[in-house]
């Protein structure tokens, strides 16, 4: 099996895509259970209704949403598609990933390991306006440590390696995993003293929260996967996104008011975007500029 995964082909990707689809039941207990600081290993799972423990069919990955209409076989209370939603959306970026690396390997598990962190993320702050310690500290541990098996990122080569130590500064020309690692740290760093920096601002000009600390630490984590130069990136698009986003809700809902909204969903998802499409944003946003200042 490790050799027909080991390279893209159709076969694998419908094996990726059932593993992914298992991956996204999971995360739907982590989703769940976590906020509520409740164990996501027992008891199983079961209706939120009348507690009736689910069937072994009734735990099938997006199939069993249908199967069951919707609803409890027992006391017929509905539940949200939303879950069958999330195990299919897994499954499919699983495979994505697997096409996008072209197969399993250090690459694929990195970014999707970063993705369903995200998700976890975004979702727990969608729902609940929190942003879990326990998920965004796991993520700065595996984001740095295994940053050591993915290629070099090149976060230095604009500074000429001035930022590097001198002990790593013989690698610039081949580079080095440790390299990776140092920009996670520095990633981790520099992102969580941004956000801190913003939330002292808002503070002092106007009088309230402006940046909460599960958001700082997020983006600690943000910078532990992406290193610290895609990172800023990650961390711009967000808040641009956050604004676009926010236009688009005051114009139809019509309120001129500072209801707040849950950033780490908008952090997220660019996140994720800046991960696999980094050249591609900074391509766009330099073309942009360019041909803005051009007459």
């Amino acid at each position: 099996m490790l050799e027909t995964l080991g390279y893209y082909n159709l076969v694998g990707a419908v094996i990726v895509f059932l593993y992914g689809s298992l991956v996204g039941s999971f995360l739907n207990v982590v989703i769940y259970r976590l906020p509520l600081e409740r164990s996501i290993v027992l008891p199983g799972s079961a209706c939120g209704t009348c507690g009736t423990p689910l069937r072994w069919w009734e735990n099938i990955p997006i199939l069993a949403y249908f199967f069951l209409g919707g609803r409890c076989r027992v006391c017929g209370s509905s539940y949200s598609c939303r879950y069958a939603a999330l195990e299919a959306l897994t499954a499919f970026i699983s495979v994505y990933l697997y096409h996008f690396y072209n197969g399993l390997n250090w690459q694929f598990f990195y970014a999707f390991v970063f993705f369903c962190l995200l998700l976890v993320v975004f979702f727990t702050d969608f729902d609940h306006w929190i942003i879990l310690d326990s998920v965004v500290y796991t993520g700065m541990a595996f984001g740095t440590l295994f940053g050591y098996f993915v290629p070099a990122r090149g976060d230095f080569y604009f500074f000429d390696y001035s930022l590097v130590p001198p002990f790593l500064q013989h690698y610039q020309d081949i580079g080095s995993p440790w390299l990776n690692v140092l920009s996670s740290v520095y990633g981790m760093v520099w992102g969580a003293a941004f956000y801190w920096s913003i939330q002292c601002i808002g503070r002092w000009i106007v009088k309230q929260e402006a940046m909460g600390g599960g958001d700082i630490k997020l983006a600690a984590m943000i910078g532990a996967f992406l290193g610290w130069h895609i990172g800023i990136l990650s961390y711009f698009m967000s808040f641009v996104l956050g604004a676009v986003v926010s236009v688009i809700m005051m114009i139809i809902s019509k309120k001129r008011g500072r209801d707040p909204i849950p950033l780490g969903t908008f952090m997220a998802v660019s996140a994720f975007v800046c991960l696999l499409y980094s050249e591609q944003v900074v391509s766009f946003l330099m073309n942009w500029s360019m041909h803005g200042y051009s007459y």
